[in-house]
């Protein structure tokens, strides 16, 4: 394995090469919100330790429930979102505006809905669905009809959800829950218990569970499918993790310094928009790092390392479910590799790392080199260029390296730009 620069010179000499091979692979796909959320609502799966497809399992059966309820198509697609965020909160410590308390982590989930741009109905389901029929439920108290009817159906499904878990297998789930279950009562009232009772009891939600493709198969009105819904979910996505990270705009950071060094590179127009995604979603994975890792105030064992390094690799597994987005989801696996060989979690070099994840680290490491860490302060300007110069040809690609202070002086002027208007 060479050390000494040579594999790094390499991969300058064929940047043209990366360019063309870079150029025949991706442009973001047309997709409808719901999809898109859904898929990457795994993300929220790996914060709350939930076995994958959690959040799109209470979806579907709240859909299944709002069906069998009769509610109009707008007031089921209400229904499906909050399912998908019911409890997206608990990846989030607290907003960037502060408005996560009073109600802990539904409050925060609400406050994700609203950076998704669902109306407040759903906002408040999500708020409302720890609320119980009796009255005993949280953050306050209510009860009965004062509880949002969209509230008590994720409340419901989300009880199915975690019920049919506790099971080894789907058909041990389905043989206990299709008994009677009028013990639920007191959580969601008569008309949604009996609504779920119609739906366990259903062949074919069964089937459906046991698909393993509900995230693309949720069918709900919510506009047309658009690339701009991708692109936009991902920037919604790299919102939270920078509000888990407690990080406020370091995912819009990442993400266009990226696609400054690519535009400089010569990517065309398609490739830009996915190393956008690519730039928001690099760090999705590290949602499902313990907090007493990331938070660190000092060097982490090697147990700790290791399950850190994983990130990239849970993040990509996440992305790669999105159709037409298989190529991205190896970008940001490979956003952690050096030209070296020394990086991860493949240990790949030069040629070896796909162009975009040469740009996504040489953008993710300045933007992180100047960031205030649990173990060390910010560094500044000049000091974390000089970092990433030395680490040219050994940990990043020189060409891209040597962008850099162009790429930051675009970025700069189109920021000052935006505010000038």
């Amino acid at each position: 394995m060479a050390t000494d620069g040579s594999k790094g010179l390499a991969a300058s000499g064929n940047l043209a090469y990366a360019l063309q091979q870079a150029r025949e692979v991706v442009q973001l796909p047309k997709l409808k919100r719901t999809d898109v959320v859904a898929v990457l609502s795994a993300a929220f799966d790996l914060a709350e330790s939930q076995p994958a497809g959690h959040a799109v399992r209470v979806a579907y059966l709240s859909k299944r429930i709002a069906d069998e309820l009769e509610l109009e198509p707008a007031a089921i697609a209400r229904v499906v979102a909050a399912g998908l965020l019911h409890d997206a909160g608990i990846a989030v410590r607290s907003t960037p505006d502060d408005t996560s308390n009073p109600g802990g982590h539904t409050a925060v989930g609400a406050w994700v809905a609203a950076q998704f741009g669902y109306d407040r109905s759903v906002q408040e389901a999500i708020r409302a669905s720890h609320e119980r029929w009796d009255g005993t439920g949280r953050p306050r108290g209510l009860a009965a009809e004062a509880i949002p009817v969209t509230a008590l159906i994720v409340s419901a499904a989300h009880w199915a959800s975690d019920e049919a878990d506790g099971f080894e297998n789907l058909l041990r789930a389905r043989s206990k829950l299709r008994q009677p279950i009028g013990t639920l009562l007191p959580i969601m009232g008569p008309r949604v218990a009996e609504a779920l009772e119609s739906v366990l009891h259903a062949d074919q939600t069964w089937i459906d569970l046991s698909s393993g493709d509900l995230a693309l198969h949720l069918d709900v009105e919510d506009g047309e499918p658009s690339a701009s819904n991708v692109a936009d979910a991902a920037r919604v996505f790299g919102r939270i993790v920078d509000a888990a990270a407690r990080e406020e705009g370091r995912s819009d950071r990442v993400a266009a310094i990226a696609v400054e060094l690519g535009r400089q590179a010569g990517m065309p127009a398609a490739m830009l928009e996915a190393l956008f995604v690519a730039g928001q979603l690099a760090d999705l994975g590290l949602l499902g790092v313990p907090r007493h890792i990331t938070d660190k105030p000092a060097i982490l064992t090697v147990p700790e390392m290791e399950t850190m390094q994983r990130h990239t690799s849970s993040g990509a597994l996440i992305v790669e479910d999105l159709p037409g987005l298989e190529a991205v989801a190896r970008w940001i696996e490979a956003h952690h590799e050096r030209i070296d060989g020394r990086g991860y979690p493949e240990m790949l070099e030069a040629d070896e790392i796909p162009l975009p994840a040469r740009i996504l680290a040489v953008a993710d490491s300045y933007c992180a080199l100047r960031s205030e860490r649990p173990y060390r302060p910010a560094f500044g300007a000049t000091e974390a260029m000089g970092i990433i110069e030395s680490g040219a040809g050994t940990q990043f690609d020189p060409a891209v390296a040597s962008m850099l202070p162009d790429a930051l002086r675009a970025v700069a002027a189109t920021s000052e730009a935006s505010k000038a208007s």
